[in-house]
């Protein structure tokens, strides 16, 4: 059965060797595209691990060196947690909601996730990796050097996995994106039955990071970076915002409903630990 031009998205893993602290990922990412003769055209969608880049930009940290708050033992003692780890995922969040044995429910940049995206799996012995700084800015940067080197209109997804609610297993989320719409609003169209959609709007941002994330891997397959060809998406220079207030969210604002605040080591943050 022939498929209609334009309807076939196509997902190539590209293999990545072993990226260090300072190396130029434009620069990486350029040879290993050369090497599995991959060229990139409009409207593709350049994936991108989310360790490959915090490595990138030095976002490793030593455990040993972080110093425990008392609110950092009280929740490594809570959720059967290092405490030096406990005291970086402190650091790195906005919120923390609660736990289970190992690990922090927390909010950063925005997004509900664990451990505040604090990451101990392939980050060198010892260490802890953080996600980049700022996401959005890194898949900018990242874009404008491939796309200057391509000439092509390309759109760029930081990758990383997270746990979603009752349900086993990780799954892909974008937490930073460059270059296209990450949000398509359905609202005011027709459904099937002619039915006008009241409050549907579609990931496409997440819902490309987990089909990334279906090739990548968690270990140590080092399909570090995938290209997406054929996604429906529309290439912009402006960025859509792919999170929500918490106050508006159904299972955000269920979260944070009961909060106390404490003083964590660098700013004011909500913990909730009870």
């Amino acid at each position: 059965m022939s498929r209609k031009r334009g309807t076939a998205v196509t997902i190539s893993p590209i293999t990545l060797p072993t990226v260090h602290p300072g190396q130029k990922l434009p620069q990486v990412i350029r040879r290993a595209l050369k090497e599995h003769e991959l060229r990139l055209r409009d409207r593709d969608v350049v994936c991108v691990a989310s360790k490959v880049v915090s490595i990138a930009e030095g976002r490793i940290v030593n455990l040993e060196q972080k110093q425990p708050s008392d609110t950092a033992k009280r929740l490594a003692a809570k959720y059967s947690m290092n405490p030096h780890l406990a005291q970086i995922v402190l650091e790195q969040s906005d919120l923390v909601c609660g736990g289970v044995k190992g690990f922090l429910l927390t909010m950063t940049q925005g997004i509900l996730t664990a451990n505040a995206g604090v990451d101990l799996k392939n980050s060198p012995s010892g260490t802890a990796t953080l996600w980049p700084a700022h996401p959005n800015h890194s898949a900018s940067v990242l874009r404008a050097s491939l796309m200057r080197d391509r000439n092509a209109r390309i759109g760029v997804v930081i990758v990383d996995s997270r746990v979603t609610p009752l349900r086993l297993g990780t799954v892909g989320v974008a937490i930073g994106i460059s270059g296209f719409r990450g949000i398509r609003d359905e609202r005011r169209m027709r459904d099937l039955y002619g039915r006008k959609v009241i409050a549907t709007r579609t990931n496409l941002a997440d819902d490309l990071a987990s089909a990334a994330h279906l090739l990548m891997g968690e270990r140590d397959e080092r399909k570090g970076l995938i290209v997406i060809q054929g996604a429906p998406i529309t290439t912009a220079s402006a960025r859509d915002k792919l999170t929500l207030d918490v106050r508006r969210c159904l299972i955000g604002s269920s979260l944070v409903s009961s909060t106390s605040q404490v003083r964590g080591a660098s700013k004011q943050r909500l913990v909730r630990y009870d």
